[in-house]
């Protein structure tokens, strides 16, 4: 049986092809429309994300009261778990503050970061893993800022000298903190225990110094000038707790001043450099300089040196950069004064009567 094959007229196929034709060029502009639907709907929605982003800025910068600086690598390490812990402990937008509390206290190099040990009622160091000493401190801190109302600054002395400082503040100050109120209540239950000391009444200013700049002094009444262009003590001469071996009367040979590592660190007077030496352990990298003869000023925990053994320096010169290098919990200067090389830390001379600070 043999099939015959009708042939389509000319006509008819230019008809369908142009029916396909149609069809295609529909396709494509529906294809296109649809797109163009989608970018404005997705831009829409791309500007709505932009615009709750900002808001959530604006909303943080209006809770967070302080932002950190200076925070050591060693801390700054565990800053998932400061974030965490103040996130479940309710004091997310004071990150930040914990995070600077911790460098007061350890600066990262101890596994109690936090030194929270004391707050469980253990020995110092006791705790051995550093998320559970970060977990315990920002738990502690939340407790005595509920206590304290919200007000930071006596939240922390609390932290360091215990909630009882914050009924003291009650009784005394109206539920308010002052150093004054601190060096009180130091002396107070020092005098109540039979020690020589109680706590650390500057502890706020110590761990401010990780959070803000001090308040800026022009010009000094004294014979030398500031070592720092801004000046916040930190740290007084004399008899005091050893901030890293927990030492009671440790002899502080100096003078503290809280400042980051893009300070410069300045001679306090002419002179003539006779030491610059770069080490890891004590005063780690420091400066000292001879003014006249029985008058030296050392410049300790230094970064960086810029200048070297037998160089003139003129007041106000660059000695190098802050830093927290050697036996230190933070970046801060070790101002000494000295009035001969080799001196015990006893017999130095307190810079405050030389810097006009008494």
């Amino acid at each position: 049986m043999t099939l015959k094959l009708e042939k389509i007229p000319a006509v008819k196929l230019g008809k369908w092809k142009m029916k396909i034709y149609i069809a295609i060029f529909l396709l494509v502009v529906f294809l296109l429309f649809g797109m163009v639907i989608l970018f404005i709907i997705m831009s829409s929605t791309s500007d709505d994300m932009i615009g709750e982003h900002l808001e959530q800025e604006e909303n943080q910068e209006t809770t967070d009261m302080y932002i950190s600086s200076g925070i050591a690598p060693e801390v700054t390490r565990y800053e998932n778990y400061f974030k965490k812990y103040a996130k479940e402990y309710g004091v997310e937008e004071h990150t930040d503050v914990v995070m600077a509390m911790a460098m007061q206290e350890s600066g990262g190099r101890y596994l109690d970061v936090m030194q929270s040990s004391e707050s469980l009622g253990l020995a110092r160091n006791t705790l051995a893993d550093p998320k559970k000493s970060i977990d315990q401190g920002v738990k502690y801190f939340s407790k005595v800022f509920e206590q304290a109302g919200g007000d930071v600054e006596l939240a922390l002395q609390a932290y360091n000298m215990g909630h009882g400082f914050i009924d003291y503040a009650k009784k005394h100050n109206n539920g308010k903190y002052s150093m004054e109120l601190a060096l009180d209540f130091s002396n107070y239950m020092a005098r109540k225990m039979g020690w020589s000391r109680y706590g650390d009444p500057h502890y706020v200013q110590n761990v401010m110094r990780y959070l803000e700049q001090g308040e800026s002094i022009a010009v000094s009444n004294g014979d030398w000038s500031f070592p720092l262009r801004e000046i916040m003590v930190t740290s007084e001469f004399g008899e005091r707790i050893h901030p890293i071996t927990g030492e009671i009367n440790s002899f502080h040979g100096g003078l503290d001043f809280g400042c980051s590592p893009q300070d410069d660190i300045l001679a306090v007077a002419n002179g003539d450099v006779v030491e610059a030496i770069h080490k890891n352990v004590g005063y780690g990298n420091y400066v000292t300089v001879k003014h006249v003869e029985g008058e030296f000023s050392r410049y300790a925990h230094m970064t960086s040196l810029f200048v070297s053994v037998g160089d003139k320096v003129s007041q106000g010169q660059s000695l190098g950069k802050c830093g927290t290098t050697g036996s230190s919990t933070g970046n801060h200067l070790h101002l000494e004064h000295l009035t001969k090389l080799g001196q015990s830390h006893s017999e130095k001379v307190d810079p405050k009567k030389a810097l006009g600070l008494e």
